[in-house]
């Protein structure tokens, strides 16, 4: 190369990445002070994927199995339900305040599932209560439904007077005053033990331990005791994974208000973020048809949703990416299929970094991003887990293959049959057991994890099982680290509202594509040769 050519080669690279930079950044300026675009009013709302699974047999007799189901309130919004019910009929009912599902049939035969799934969205709220509302506040007629004792809130009990007593209630006082008393008997007075069954308020005072339904009933009771309407509601603590787990709380009604406390895990005047509310009242979160050997989970699922608000907002910009994901839904390309497509420059990030500057060795040059595209479904470590398990398979069909001495082609592609078979047998294996995540292993890239279990085999034969064995782990490494940026909601936030940060990582890589220095691993592999220097 000439010199010339060689001063171009260099300016260029000087100045290709800055130019980049440069245009990323004017295009994100122009859409924030000229379209009002920013990440909250894009794609700042965390949302779960809410799946409820219920499985019975029928014996040729008539089925009924009836749900409660959340609704949009102001701490959460419901949207996108859909329910699956084979051949059993689906229908709403609402009792009171509360609204269900119901599936019926006049005569069913053998195993059946139910499905209901939604996308939630939920907010943290915080009440102040005001001090000077006092015993004698205004109470309309549906919240004076609340003030009256039932078979178990024993509200008008001898026990609960005594307790009320001890714990020195005033009907002089505020509302306040005598709800922070009840909270702090509920809360630190009462012994906190997981029930199976169901505890009324006074065997929870007697036992002096309760569950969360225990400590809620004995709030509501001494607050019915003092005449401060007080109601149950049910509801699911919402976090990834697969579950059965109901909770509850309670609620009084202050000034016009309905004011949540939980004493199980100390929130007082507040609900959280990850409450979800289905129900009200002392009311069956599910009934069915008994003798159906009757089973039911959640299934929960972090995604990253748009708001309703930034939807509105942005909807009539010329630039406005949310267009965009229109024009791929006519294509039927999926909101999170576009995630994955728009999150792999970055996700890849982590690739580049481990081999170039780490100097890291993996299977295939982009094989960890890929890899770590498929964790996006079964979760980070029931990833690794399935990933580990389809490499030993894969290893050991390899062996047998070689036995054969097939030439390349066929080989490849009966490995990959058999990694199909396999990954259909977990996915069996999964759904039977009711493990969700782990029956996700299906939607692996297939070709991906051949392709892998082809090069494990081969360095194994080259270099030996500990050297392949190391690569898998270093594979595994960079794979998780992949995934970890591409499942960052910030950054998909980031990437989502501005695309054009993709000319910002481009520039990176051009950055790191022109270095030629030592790899931050070398430093160890040849320490002793810097120590002579």
């Amino acid at each position: 190369m000439s010199i010339n050519r060689l001063t171009a080669s260099k300016l260029l690279i000087g100045v290709l990445p800055a130019l980049l930079i440069l245009a990323a950044s004017a295009v994100a300026m122009y859409k924030i002070k000229f379209l009002g675009y920013n990440l909250e009013a894009v794609t700042q709302s965390e949302s779960y994927h809410l799946e409820m699974v219920m499985d019975f047999n029928g014996h040729s007799s008539p089925v009924e199995i009836s749900m409660a189901l959340p609704k949009s309130l102001p701490n959460q919004t419901v949207s996108d339900e859909a329910f699956g019910s084979e051949d059993l009929k689906f229908s709403f009912q609402k009792t009171g305040i509360n609204r269900r599902g119901k599936w019926s049939s006049s005569s069913i035969e053998g195993k059946r599932q139910l499905n209901y799934t939604a996308t939630i969205i939920t907010k943290n709220i915080k009440y102040e209560i005001d001090s000077t509302v006092m015993l004698s506040q205004q109470i309309p007629n549906n919240a004076a439904l609340y003030l009256l004792p039932d078979r178990m809130i024993q509200s008008e009990d001898p026990a609960i007077n005594v307790l009320a007593d001890s714990l020195h209630l005033s009907s002089d006082s505020s509302v306040l005053y005598n709800s922070k008393i009840i909270y702090e008997f509920a809360t630190f007075g009462l012994k906190y033990v997981r029930y199976s069954g169901t505890i009324d308020a006074v065997t929870a005072y007697h036992l002096n331990e309760a569950s969360c339904g225990g400590k809620s009933r004995i709030m509501a009771a001494l607050a019915r005791n003092l005449g401060i309407p007080a109601r149950l509601v049910g509801g699911k603590i919402l976090s990834s994974g697969q579950s059965k787990a109901t909770h509850i709380w309670v609620e009084f009604f202050v000034n016009g208000y309905w004011v949540p406390f939980c004493p199980t895990n100390k929130y007082f005047a507040e609900i959280p973020s990850n409450y979800l509310i289905l129900y009200y009242g002392e009311v069956p979160f599910i009934t069915h048809t008994k003798d159906i050997n009757f089973k039911y989970y959640f299934n929960l699922k972090k995604r990253l949703t748009s708001t309703v608000a930034g939807l509105n907002k942005l909807k009539k910009n010329p630039l406005d990416i949310l267009n965009i994901w229109a024009t791929f839904k006519k294509v039927a390309i999926s909101l999170e299929l576009l995630k994955i497509i728009i999150m792999l420059p970055i996700g890849i990030l982590a690739v580049v970094f481990f081999r170039n500057i780490v100097g890291l060795e993996t299977f295939g040059t982009f094989m960890p991003a890929l890899i770590a595209i498929g964790f996006r479904d079964t979760g980070l470590w029931n990833g690794m887990l399935l990933f580990s398990l389809i490499m030993c398979f894969g290893s050991v069909v390899r062996i047998v293959l070689d036995k054969l001495h097939l030439l390349h082609t066929p080989r490849l592609a009966i490995l990959l049959s058999t990694v199909v078979l396999f990954n259909l047998a977990l996915t069996a294996v999964g759904v039977s057991l009711g493990f969700l995540n782990f029956a996700r292993v299906a939607l692996f890239p297939m070709i991906i994890l051949t392709l892998t279990v082809e090069r494990l085999s081969i360095i194994t034969e080259e270099s030996g099982i500990w050297n392949a064995l190391r690569i898998a782990l270093l594979t595994m490494i960079v794979a998780s680290s992949s995934y970890a940026i591409m499942s960052s909601r910030f950054l998909q936030s980031i990437v989502i509202t501005f695309p054009e940060t993709i000319l910002v990582v481009i520039a990176i890589y051009i950055y790191i594509g022109r270095y030629s220095g030592f790899r931050l691993i070398e430093f160890t592999r040849f320490k002793h040769l810097l120590v002579r220097s």
